[in-house]
């Protein structure tokens, strides 16, 4: 009994998987005169509109069978990090890393889960799934 009892407690310590996870924010300026935002973001995506007047992305990162420092890491290196570039009425948010190469520790495949939300200005509406515009009533009174 007592060898069956230890057997249990290590097959469950064995079966739990340590999960890490970590939150990652990033704002944007958008300038007044931008009226399009083009997004070519390889995580999936969730849009709420927001009050500000610039984009703040939320974005959320749980690795399984991982550990802390490695998700550090990863983070520190941009992995989950968009970058901007644009001029005049136009903008991009680009994924700094599209390729996502998988991740191995101690022998272990890590998994991750990666969860985005954009915030954008009320007066911005999604556009497909891979623009931002500026709704038409806010094009019209800055053209006048």
């Amino acid at each position: 009994m007592k060898n069956l009892l230890t057997l249990c407690f290590l097959f469950l310590g064995c079966s739990l998987i340590a999960q890490v996870t970590k939150t990652v924010h990033q704002t944007f300026e958008i300038e007044e005169e931008v009226v399009n935002v083009a997004l070519d973001i390889y995580d999936e995506f969730v849009v709420e509109e927001w009050a500000g007047n610039n984009i703040m992305v939320v974005t959320k990162i749980e690795l399984t069978s991982g550990a802390q420092h490695l998700l550090d890491f990863y983070v520190k290196e941009g992995r989950y990090n968009l970058e901007s570039s644009g001029e005049d009425t136009a903008l991009s948010l680009v994924s700094k890393d599209n390729v996502r190469r998988g991740m191995k520790y101690k022998d272990l495949t890590v998994y991750e889960t990666v969860k985005m939300k954009l915030y954008i200005p009320e007066n911005f509406q999604l556009n497909g799934d891979s623009q931002l515009v500026k709704k038409v009533e806010e094009v019209v009174e800055n053209d006048q």
